[in-house]
């Protein structure tokens, strides 16, 4: 699944439950991809049927930018949709969703 923007997510997860589907959110603030964010990213999934992951784009000084963050959890096993999220809209974003999970 590619990196969604937001009506796409919000479209997505009506879907989702519309079909029964459980969903988890998680938001992820990292620079380099450790084993710590696959790992968190794998248990979150386990927890529900589809998982969100708000990959944060803080603006910050980053190694690797944001779009390159997010392509990198999109390619992990377990991650249902990717979504790029300001710091300050992490709390928005998971109302948006109402996640049945949120770890």
């Amino acid at each position: 699944m590619p990196i969604v923007a937001e009506a796409e997510l919000v479209a997505a997860i009506t879907r989702d439950r519309a079909a029964g589907k459980r969903i988890a959110f998680l938001s992820l603030a990292f620079d380099l991809l450790t084993i710590t964010e696959v790992r968190a990213v794998q248990t979150a999934a386990s927890a529900a049927d589809r998982l969100v992951v708000a990959v944060i784009d803080d603006a910050g000084a980053h190694v690797v930018k944001a779009d390159d963050r997010a392509e990198l959890v999109d390619s992990l096993r377990g991650a249902g949709y990717v979504i790029l999220c300001a710091p300050d809209r992490v709390d928005a974003l998971a109302t948006l969703v109402m996640p049945d999970v949120r770890p």
